[in-house]
């Protein structure tokens, strides 16, 4: 509720609200697949032979819906942060934050094909203990990568977007 967000030099509330939801989301996307694949699968795999193939199918498809909707959330908070934090479009490549959110976008754009590969490819094959092994790398994969993107998160927070740099340098001329 503070940082970027709260610093904002239009939409400031709307900018702490959207803030909060893109980090619901992240958590509820990327936290939710961690719990299912480090709880749900182990707990699931204890089951006895014929039960624990459709144990892991039904959690899974429990998930996915929800890791949609929370992937979804964090795509069109995302948008608006990068709108209301950049300026302009060129502020993307012409600056340091802007640079770090297309790295942060790209990595991200990873985890999302990795999340689809998930969806389109390992959901279907569960239902025995070879389309569990598969989910296991392949949702691990993409929970590491999802790591990669929490780490360029952190650094960019700490960076300060192009529309602040503007106010400290307009501040720094009225001040002379």
């Amino acid at each position: 509720l503070s940082g970027h967000a709260a610093a904002a030099p239009r939409l400031a509330g709307l900018a702490v609200a959207a803030d909060a939801l893109h980090v619901v989301g992240a958590a509820g996307w990327l936290g939710s697949l961690a719990v299912l694949l480090f709880a749900g699968v182990p707990a699931a795999m204890r089951l006895d032979d014929r039960q624990r193939g459709p144990a892991v199918a039904s959690l899974v498809n429990a998930f996915s819906p929800t890791a949609l909707g929370f992937a979804a959330l964090v795509a069109l908070t995302g948008l608006f942060a990068g709108w209301l934090h950049l300026g302009r479009v060129d502020a993307l490549w012409g600056s340091e934050y802007g640079r770090l959110l297309l790295l942060k976008v790209g990595v991200l754009g990873i985890v999302a094909l990795t999340g689809a590969w998930n969806w389109l490819k390992v959901r279907p094959a569960l239902g025995d203990d070879t389309g569990t092994a598969l989910l296991r790398r392949s949702a691990g994969v993409e929970v590491a990568i999802a790591v990669v993107v929490v780490a360029i998160t952190a650094v960019l927070v700490a960076t300060s977007p192009p529309v602040h740099e503007g106010d400290v340098e307009r501040s720094a001329q009225i001040r002379e």
